[in-house]
């Protein structure tokens, strides 16, 4: 983690390269970073170029600094990405500081949505990064943390003897400090990732062994199981010596083994005659034989098996690099063992967006029109229904359009946050705005606009009445053509 002598230089260094510079593209690798892909241009190489700028709160490699390449970002952006990506993309970064003199980085980030801050707060263990509104309100953190989303984030009190601690690279030139920061975390990053690797190799490998042998002890259990069924073939042959002394019902039968010249007595079933229970000892050595041969296999198999995961730990104890863990891990019987014992955590793919339409009386349902921009207009098809869409279904800065003085159909432009939609949209929902209204055959017309956020519903109003406090007026010359495509892009229900 930086200290606060490195944060203070990382800081200086980077302002003059970063700032101005749009945000093209943000990635959250992993759970600790948040990566800003900057464009902007270079005048010395009178060309345009990227910078990629690391917020890491990493509680060992914490730090604010450049990437010498791109991050690889996962299949869909984490619930911190996914919010930043929603606000900041396009936007200008306008400045960056060091916050209270202590290891606090601020950067202040211009948009069309509005302004927001990224604070990165290295604080060891309690290393985060928070994005903040105008009002410093925490709207949303890289990990979770003591300050809840709509609190007002504070700046913690510097310690009283807080050093600057050391600059570990206070001999390289500025030129190449940034870099040599870079390649150095780099480095402790791999570092990690190799401990975690060969942890999960560790822990993959001594799983399967200790399967492995007990999977061997049970096949010799069973195997000499198994071999004991030979007794079966030696009673067998001798009570086909003995077959006529076996009377009905008795419970065994007694033989003279000429090889060995003991006398052993032949367990019988009283229930079976003396040829069933012949059969039945030489079924039961049959099946024995059979036994022991696939279970000799067996035994076999599994005794490799155990030498091969052996041999496999001693090479994986004598493997030190990154790079050699990285392949010996690639190997298919270790790939194999891995994804068995030691599935790797999958991304949590975000929860789909409950329909907006989902529940919905259909008479509730405002008709719907995508403009030429993409963006969607909806209309209320009766007086609940204007109620229903403007208390319950809008947005807060989607934009509510009516004609002062004279009834219509309540018309909102779904602006999808934005606060200044496209011209040629909010044109389009004043034509059918007008079109919805007493004044559809008019020529000119003043159409109000104000955000949903200042409409009100008086209490006690009948359905359909609003007031609304703020906005402006549009004058609207109408235009046949416009409101053609507009009417001919309404979208099925």
């Amino acid at each position: 983690m930086l200290s606060l002598a490195e944060m203070r230089r990382s800081i200086r260094l980077l302002e003059p390269m970063v700032v101005g510079r749009r945000v093209q593209r943000l990635v959250q690798p992993d759970d600790d970073t948040l990566v800003l892909e900057l464009y902007g241009w270079d005048d010395e190489a009178e060309t345009g170029n990227k910078i990629w700028l690391a917020l890491s709160a990493h509680t060992k490699l914490g730090r604010i600094g450049v990437l010498r390449d791109s991050p690889t970002a996962p299949p869909w952006p984490p619930e911190f990405a996914a919010f930043l990506k929603a606000r900041v993309s396009r936007a200008k970064l306008a400045g960056v500081r060091l916050v209270n003199d202590d290891r606090i980085a601020s950067l202040m980030i211009e948009g069309k949505e509005g302004n927001l801050e990224l604070v990165l707060s290295l604080m060891g263990p309690r290393s985060n990064l928070y994005a903040l509104d105008a009002d410093g309100k925490v709207r949303a953190a890289l990990k979770d943390s003591g300050t809840s989303v709509g609190e007002t984030w504070q700046n913690p009190a510097k310690p009283d003897k807080a050093g600057e601690g050391v600059d570990r690279w206070a001999s390289v030139d500025d030129a190449d400090y940034l870099g040599a920061v870079a390649a150095h975390y780099e480095g402790e990053a791999g570092k990690l990732q190799a401990v975690e690797l060969r942890k999960r190799l560790e822990t993959a490998l001594n799983k399967e062994l200790s399967f492995a042998t007990r999977r061997s002890d049970k096949i010799a259990v069973e195997l000499q199981d198994a071999k004991d069924a030979r007794d079966k073939k030696r009673y067998g042959e001798l009570l086909k010596q003995v077959m006529t002394n076996v009377r009905e019902g008795d419970t065994h039968v007694t033989a003279k083994d000429y090889e060995t010249g003991e006398e052993v007595k032949i367990p019988l079933d009283p229930k079976l005659s003396p040829g069933e229970n012949l059969d039945r000892y030489f079924k039961k050595y049959h099946k024995g034989l059979i036994g022991t041969n696939m279970l000799g296999q067996h035994l076999e198999i599994t005794k490799s098996h155990v030498a091969d995961i052996l041999k496999l730990q001693a090479e994986l104890q004598a493997t030190h690099d990154y790079e050699g863990l990285c392949d010996f891990a690639a190997r298919p019987l270790v790939k194999e063992l891995c994804d068995k014992h030691c599935p790797p955590d999958e991304p949590k793919r975000p929860p789909k967006k409950k329909s907006e339409r989902k529940d919905i009386p259909g008479r509730m349902m405002p008709r719907r029109y995508r403009t030429a921009d993409g963006l969607e207009v909806w209309v209320g098809k009766s007086d609940a229904g204007n109620d229903y869409l403007t208390t319950k279904l809008a947005a807060g800065n989607d934009w509510f359009f009516h004609i002062e003085g004279y009834p219509g159909s309540h018309t909102v432009l779904r602006t999808g946050g934005r606060k200044d939609p496209p011209q040629e949209s909010v044109l389009e929902a004043a034509e059918l705005c007008t079109h919805f209204s007493k004044l559809k055959d008019a020529s000119r017309v003043d159409v109000h606009v104000a955000p949903i956020k200042h409409v009100h519903k008086p209490k006690g109003a009948k359905p359909g009445l609003v007031h609304v406090s703020k906005g402006k007026t549009i004058g609207l010359r109408r235009d046949p053509k416009r409101l053609e495509r507009i009417l001919e892009a309404r979208i099925k229900e």
